[in-house]
Order: structure tokens, then sequence, then C-alpha cells
């Protein structure tokens, strides 16, 4: 959770701006954008990556249950039992971790998106006010 609690804090600054920096934050947006779909794209491969890990290591120890039982034990079923590993109950909760990282990066992405309208809004408010 420690990453996850680092992009909230870091996300919220970023998307933070007032009239005094309206223009810096309207001309740094492009990067930000791709600062954080780079986020989540990184995210989505260590989610892939972690997936495949998950599954190797549960057909592994199946395997090695299978092979060291005295009595038959069913592929299916060694599956069932080794999901419950301790090293596979660890790989679920990083799965999970980023599965919430990648639904947090999304949300943000959209947050970017629409700061574009936001900024324009702000700025002709500021004409207004000015009139």
């Amino acid at each position: 959770m420690k990453e996850l609690e680092k992009y909230i804090v870091e996300m919220g600054k970023d998307v933070e701006f007032d009239e005094f920096n309206l223009k810096e934050t309207q001309l740094k947006l492009p990067a930000l954008k791709h600062k954080w779909v780079g986020r989540l794209v990184r995210s989505k491969y260590k989610l892939k990556d972690l997936q495949e890990d998950r599954r190797r290591r549960v057909k592994n120890i199946a395997k090695e249950m299978i092979d060291t039982a005295t009595y038959s034990v069913t592929l299916p079923t060694a599956e069932k039992a080794a999901a419950k590993h301790s090293s596979v109950i660890g790989l679920d909760e990083k799965i999970k971790e980023t599965e919430l990282i990648i639904e947090f990066l999304e949300k943000g992405e959209r947050i970017f998106s629409s700061m574009s309208f936001d900024i324009k809004n702000i700025t002709e408010i500021m004409k207004l006010e000015t009139l």
C-alpha cells in the first residue's frame, strides 16, 4: 500500500492549481498526463507478470504435491490446495494491491483529461471578472 499512498499524495499535488499558477499548470498538463499514463501501463504490465507468476507457482506446487503425496491426488485438487500456500497468498495480496493501483490510476487519468476543460472554464471566469 505504500506505493498507492505515495501516488495519492503525488497526484494530489499534481492536480492542485489556483489562479496564480494556472498558466504553469496548463503548460505542464501534457507532461503530467504522460507521467500518469506511463505509470498506469507499467502497473498493468506488473499485474500481468504477477498473474503469470501466480499461475506458474500454483502449477509447480501442485506438481510437487502430486509427486510427494502418499496417496493419489488429482491435479485440480492439488491446484486448489496449492492456492492456499503462503507464497501464493502473498502473490494474491500483491495482485489485489496492483489492481487497486490500476483502478486509482485509471480514475486519475480521467481527472487529468478533464483538467483541460476545468482550466478553460476558470480562464473564462477570470476574463468575465476583469470586465
